[in-house]
């Protein structure tokens, strides 16, 4: 049977990435991360799956990534991210060049992830978004005229809008782990900027994805997009720095102005 062209794109890329017998896959409750497992797993590789939580709750992406692991029979590695030394936390991601809000969030669950990883190959489903204009912003200001889609997409992986990914490298290598992006391969870019926002996007969120590995289906409601902090809770989390004089001393009412004090290299008195 011949393989949906996004599928074939992705297992090519891992076959032309990864030189070892077993990989780790950053697995979330997304059909992102999904389809890189899933691919991973049809080109005969070991997977295993690492998925965190924070310690105070389980969340949804958290269940689903152990639910599709025990289905497919993935080797999964809970991480239980703790929320009582946050302070610690912050200048440990902030000497990692972490800037801004997002940077600090959204890093902050895999400064405990990456230790726990084995295996020397990364599978990430970084990148997807980016295609499929699927944030509330874009929803509303980009979908229409195909022209205005483009440029969204376009902005969406400058340099400077990818923090997210240069933060995932730098603690990769610092454990010595090379992260394999497939999502971002060229030509899986130009098969996805060949479409409108409709013709990805519907009847479902990601539909290309979705035809290209219908074993999703057996994971059940696999869920539309979801911010990482948004949905793990790591942004209320976050909230509670705004009572640490230390780290809030100008006494901001956001946790972003807070970022922003540091950022400019206002150091408390």
């Amino acid at each position: 049977m011949k393989l949906h062209i996004i599928k074939s794109l992705i297992t090519d890329h891992i076959k032309n990435n990864v030189f070892d017998s077993e990989i780790a896959v950053l697995l979330s409750g997304g059909c992102d991360s999904l389809s890189c497992a899933l691919a991973a797993h049809e080109v005969g590789l070991v997977v295993n799956a690492y998925s965190f939580h924070l310690d105070t709750h389980e969340t949804y992406d958290y269940q689903m990534a152990k639910k599709a692991s025990k289905i497919m029979g993935w080797n999964f590695t809970e991480v239980s991210v703790p929320t009582n030394n946050l302070e610690n936390d912050w200048f440990r991601l902030r000497d990692l060049g972490a800037k801004k809000k997002t940077h600090y969030e959204c890093m902050w669950p895999f400064i405990h992830l990456y230790p726990k990883i084995k295996e020397k190959y990364v599978l990430t489903g970084w990148g997807a978004d980016g295609y499929h204009g699927v944030s509330k912003k874009a929803v509303m200001h980009y979908k229409n005229p195909k022209e205005k889609f483009d440029q969204f997409r376009d902005d969406y992986f400058l340099p400077e809008k990818t923090a997210g990914l240069k933060w995932h490298l730098t603690v990769a290598e610092k454990h010595d782990k090379i992260m394999v992006n497939p999502y971002l391969d060229e030509k899986v870019k130009d098969y996805f900027y060949q479409f409108t926002w409709d013709e990805l996007n519907k009847p479902k969120q990601k539909q290309h994805i979705r035809d290209a590995f219908p074993e999703l289906d057996n994971f059940g409601n696999v869920k539309p997009h979801l911010n990482l902090q948004l949905a793990s809770g790591v942004d209320k989390v976050f909230e509670t720095l705004l009572n640490n004089k230390k780290i809030n001393f100008r006494n901001r009412k956001r946790v972003m102005d807070m970022c922003r004090d540091w950022s400019n290299g206002i150091l408390p008195i």
